[in-house]
Formats: structure tokens, C-alpha cells, sequence
């Protein structure tokens, strides 16, 4: 099952479907970093360079994240 949330992101509305699994590590993540999910895509966005898809961007970021841990 697919979540959609809505999010502003430099003022423009916008929003993003993921699966919950994904929706709770980024939840965990923003909440550890006093951040939230807007300043998140913005801090992705910058470091990727470019404007791709927000659901794949989350996702990867999820992915390296989980990389980290293994390592």
C-alpha cells in the first residue's frame, strides 16, 4: 500500500507517494535531525544537482542510508 503525503518544498506544493516502510525511516531520520521532510528534499536536491523524481530520490536516499548501517 502506497502513502501520499503533501509537501512544500521552495513554495511550490507538491507530493509524494511511497510505501510506509520507506515513509518511516525518512520519519525517523527527519525527527533525529530536527529537520523535516521539505528541508530534506531541498538538502537531496542540492546534493544530487538535479530536480528528479521526489519518489525516487527518497528512495535512494532510504537505500544509502541502509548502506551506511551495513557497512
Amino acid at each position: 500500500m502506497m502513502i501520499k503525503r503533501s509537501v512544500v518544498v521552495q513554495g511550490h506544493a507538491t507530493s509524494v507517494r511511497l510505501e510506509p516502510e520507506f515513509w518511516h525511516e525518512i520519519d525517523a531520520y527527519c525527527k533525529q535531525h530536527c529537520t523535516n521532510l521539505g528541508q530534506l528534499i531541498i538538502s537531496l536536491e542540492k546534493q544530487q544537482n538535479s530536480k528528479t523524481n521526489l519518489a525516487s530520490l527518497l528512495r535512494v536516499f532510504c537505500l544509502n542510508k541502509a548502506k551506511e548501517i551495513i557497512k
